[in-house]
């Protein structure tokens, strides 16, 4: 099988394990029958958090059984072929957790680590599908998306977010907050890194700045935001992305270098 093959069958069970774990969620929301437990500082779980993770895993193992898993919460599982499954069943459990829109199920595959060659990222309280296979473009809802033409950073919708998990960094990521404010329009936050590299891909935002994540927060996105024609990069060389640490930036590749220079400073 060829690697376009490959990646056009993966990506239609992504977005069927997408949509699967988002109807799941949506009655969960609906009911608020659950609890919240802290696994770590500011870092949140719910039983809808493992259900939902569990719901996608089996619909990737239907087709895919020999593929490899990582999985915000059940962890690694090793694949005799086939690459591997990057998951996050919640990006955003917190506004899960409190009724608010942005939470998001996120889901890539890759064959290369961190070349995420399929995304897809669900809110499904929007119904907002967006979904990539390497190649092929980046969607929204079946309509292609591209990044934003924004070429000066001063005009840049960015999104930065402090280290909520890790706040020993902040004093370090104060300094580039305030660099990112003053060398930029305006500054967002969703409580989803997959929505907001999302919004990137389809041009509602221009860049994004977070230290300390996940690479299951960040995937899915990342897929999408090149597909789209935008750049996701690590801050610097000497800090490349990890399965559980990851500086990101990512932008629509025009205000990138922009950017970085006032992370790096």
């Amino acid at each position: 099988m060829n690697i376009n093959d490959m990646i056009s069958q993966r990506l239609a069970v992504a977005i069927e394990a997408a949509r699967k774990g988002g109807e799941y969620l949506l009655a969960m929301d609906r009911t608020a029958a659950f609890t919240v437990q802290e696994k770590g500082e500011n870092d949140f779980v719910t039983e809808a958090d493992t259900r939902c993770e569990a719901i996608i895993i089996e619909t990737i193992k239907e087709r895919f059984p020999d593929d490899g898993i990582f999985a915000e919460e059940s962890g690694i599982e090793h694949g005799e072929q086939g690459g591997r499954w990057i998951i996050d069943p919640i990006d955003g459990t917190v506004n899960f957790s409190r009724s608010i829109p942005g939470y998001t199920i996120s889901i890539a595959w890759e064959l290369e680590p961190y070349t995420p060659a399929v995304g897809v990222v669900y809110n499904p309280r929007q119904d907002e599908l967006f979904f990539c296979g390497q190649g092929g473009g980046a969607f929204f809802n079946g309509q292609r998306i591209t990044v934003s033409k924004v070429a000066e950073a001063k005009r840049a919708l960015i999104v930065t977010v402090p280290p909520h998990r890790r706040r020993e960094r902040f004093e370090r990521y104060g300094e580039q907050a305030s660099r990112l404010f003053l060398g930029t329009s305006d500054i967002r936050s969703y409580g989803s890194c997959a929505l907001a590299l999302s919004y990137i891909a389809a041009g509602r935002l221009d860049a994004y700045y977070e230290m300390s994540l996940g690479y299951y927060d960040m995937a899915a996105g990342l897929a999408l935001v090149r597909e789209a024609g935008g750049m996701g990069t690590p801050v610097d060389d000497e800090h490349p992305f990890t399965d559980t640490a990851c500086d990101l930036v990512a932008s629509n590749g025009l205000i990138h270098s922009q950017i970085l220079h006032m992370v790096q400073q």
